[in-house]
């Protein structure tokens, strides 16, 4: 039987759905101790993971956890299979479905709760138009906007119209019309209106700043979304009847040929022109992987795993030290060049001789002799002396 430590908060769907204020939260929590759990908790075995997700009852599962209740099968939670929901996107579409069917929402409230799910919108028109593509020429196009407009219940009209208010900077005037204070029509005049008054400094700082926190989810969003993808395809690569290749390549990360140590290892396994990557890896350091390493590599490859990763650090041992031995030598030249340029400093007893020798020519060369005075010369028995420190 499913326990209360197995289930999963997936922080992405988490954040699709409202927030409790802290009073609702009391009366939910005096309701289930009460009269028990009335609507059970609504768990997704995730396909290829396995992990028991919670997609609806997230606050029933804090406060079960906080009165250290345990869960009872088909009273408490309720599975919902891959057969049901296939993919994060059919989750979050049912999801939508269950806040959009058991609220009493205003026209806003829903525009509010149809955005968090904007992407399983996007998603959609995504695939219809890729599949047209192909040749499925019976797929409608999706217009993702009619979509979310009746998704809200409203026309697409009053959806833009709702739109311009809900992405404004008025809150007092988003406020009044989630409470059905203000009609969309009169709020979105408000809002053209004030839109031909120059707005502040703050207000465009604020503006900016919202703008930033839209792009972050949005990229939260598509990341969770390429992980879900790859490791889909892992598990079609990983459920192949041959057994592949692994093979491996280095990615330098920048780093020249003289820190070949800090190069990474990309480990991967190759079925015709397609491949699957187990990982990066630093294998300059160990000379085999780790078991935290080899528990993430399917059974039938770890022995490859292992071979593979004992070649590239035998590989890359080899670079590291052959690099290393050129720069020892390298030193050695350069102290012995060194070495041999101190002996050209001349001693204090050579600069005694040096000192003459250069009186004698400066009386050769310098250009009041008449007979064998030469400027140029002089210029260079300077320089000389100079270098010599007399």
């Amino acid at each position: 039987m499913l326990k209360i430590d197995d289930l999963i908060i997936d922080k992405e769907f988490e954040e699709l759905l409202p927030v409790l204020t802290p009073e609702e939260f009391v009366r939910l929590e005096q309701s289930i101790l009460k009269d028990g759990m009335l609507d059970p908790i609504k768990v997704w075995e995730e396909p290829g993971t396995g992990r028991n997700i919670i997609i609806d009852g997230h606050n029933r599962y804090r406060i079960l956890k906080k009165n250290n209740i345990s869960l009872n099968y088909w009273e408490n939670y309720k599975f919902m299979y891959a057969d049901e929901l296939p993919t994060r996107d059919d989750v979050k579409r049912w999801m939508l479905e269950q806040q959009l069917g058991r609220r009493n929402l205003s026209e806003a409230e829903k525009y509010e709760m149809v955005q968090k799910f904007k992407s399983v919108f996007e998603q959609k028109a995504k695939k219809n138009q890729s599949l047209g593509g192909k040749g499925s020429t019976n797929l409608p196009k999706v217009d993702t906007r009619k979509e979310m407009a009746k998704a809200t219940g409203v026309s697409e009209g009053t959806y833009r119209k709702m739109d311009v208010v809900m992405k404004s900077d008025n809150e007092d005037l988003k406020q009044k019309l989630r409470e059905k204070k203000v009609s969309v029509d009169a709020a979105y005049k408000e809002v053209k209106s004030t839109d031909q008054k120059p707005i502040t400094v703050k207000q465009q700082i604020d503006r900016l700043d919202k703008r930033i926190n839209d792009i972050d989810k949005t990229i939260e969003s598509l990341q969770v979304e390429k992980e879900e993808i790859i490791q889909r395809r892992t598990s079609i690569f990983y459920a192949l009847d041959i057994k592949c290749p692994v093979k491996y390549r280095w990615d330098k990360k920048g780093y020249s040929n003289t820190f070949p140590c800090f190069w990474k290892c990309q480990i991967y396994i190759e079925n015709e022109e397609y491949e699957n990557i187990f990982g990066e890896y630093s294998v300059y350091y160990n000379e085999f992987p780790s078991d935290c390493d080899m528990e993430k590599i399917p059974e039938t490859y770890r022995n490859d795993f292992r071979m593979i990763w004992k070649k590239a650090h035998d590989e890359i041992k080899a670079l590291q030290d052959e690099v290393d031995k050129k720069s020892m030598e390298n030193a050695k030249k350069q102290d012995e060049i060194l070495k041999n340029a101190m002996k050209l400093i001349p001693t204090d007893e050579d600069k005694v001789i040096l000192k003459q020798f250069y009186r004698v020519l400066a009386n050769t060369y310098h250009p009041d002799n008449k007979k064998t005075g030469n400027a140029e010369m002089m210029k260079h028995l300077n320089d000389l002396k100079a270098v010599w420190g007399i």
